[in-house]
Formats: structure tokens, C-alpha cells, sequence
């Protein structure tokens, strides 16, 4: 019965992207902490991606365990191959301080409408009072 009410694509699909955004807040927080370290390589969340996938399999009927929505988590990756200094070390600060922008945002966003999923599901608890 709870799986019903607490369940559902939607509901999955959101907490997991505020699970991703939470993630992606460190990994940024953990780039920009070693902006100056020689050889490092940044590091990003891979998530939308594969939430996207699930989404697909799910509208063409084909989900399983594996691709269920409620399986998809945020995966940390190591971005190699590029280095933009002459230090080994990839990592940008500027784009690192807007994707930290865009995170913030998308987190807030994602929060507030976790928020309203359980602000009408008390109302319907409560009978509308």
C-alpha cells in the first residue's frame, strides 16, 4: 500500500535527482578544493543521462529490474584526456563555479517540489484543513 502512495515514477525520479544534485555538490566542492593540485583530474555526476533512459524504456514498455527508474543512481566519473594547464590539472574555475550555480539551483527547485508532493499529500491526510 505504501509502495502506491510513496512510490511512482515521478516520486523516484525525484528524490534520485536530488540524490544526484547532493552528490554533484560535493564532487564540484571537491574540484574546485584542488583547483591547484598538479595532475588532478575533475571529476562529474553522471545522472540525467541515464534517468533519461530509464524514462525511455519505461514509455516503451520495456522495464526491468535493471532499468526500473527507482534503480537509476548518480555515478561519479573521472573526466582524463583533457588538461588545459601545464600542470596536468583539468579543472576550470569558472565553469566549475557555474555548474556549483546551476546545481544550487536545480537543487532548490528539485526540494521545493519533493516539498509539494508532501504538502498535498498531508492535505489529503488531513482532509484539506
Amino acid at each position: 500500500m505504501f509502495d502506491k502512495i510513496f512510490g511512482g515514477d515521478t516520486y523516484f525520479a525525484q528524490t534520485r535527482a536530488l540524490d544526484a544534485s547532493a552528490l554533484r555538490q560535493q564532487v564540484i566542492s571537491h574540484n574546485l578544493a584542488n583547483a591547484n593540485t598538479p595532475n588532478y583530474k575533475r571529476q562529474e555526476v553522471l545522472f540525467e543521462s541515464q534517468l533519461f533512459g530509464a524514462i525511455q524504456k519505461r514509455n516503451e514498455g520495456g522495464v526491468n529490474g535493471d532499468t526500473a527508474i527507482s534503480n537509476v543512481r548518480p555515478q561519479i566519473v573521472t573526466v582524463g584526456g583533457t588538461s588545459t594547464r601545464t600542470d596536468g590539472n583539468n579543472v576550470n574555475l569558472e565553469s566549475e563555479s557555474v555548474a556549483l550555480a546551476e546545481n544550487t539551483l536545480r537543487y532548490e527547485v528539485l526540494s521545493q517540489s519533493v516539498g509539494g508532493y508532501y504538502g498535498a499529500l498531508k492535505s489529503v491526510i488531513s482532509g484539506g484543513r
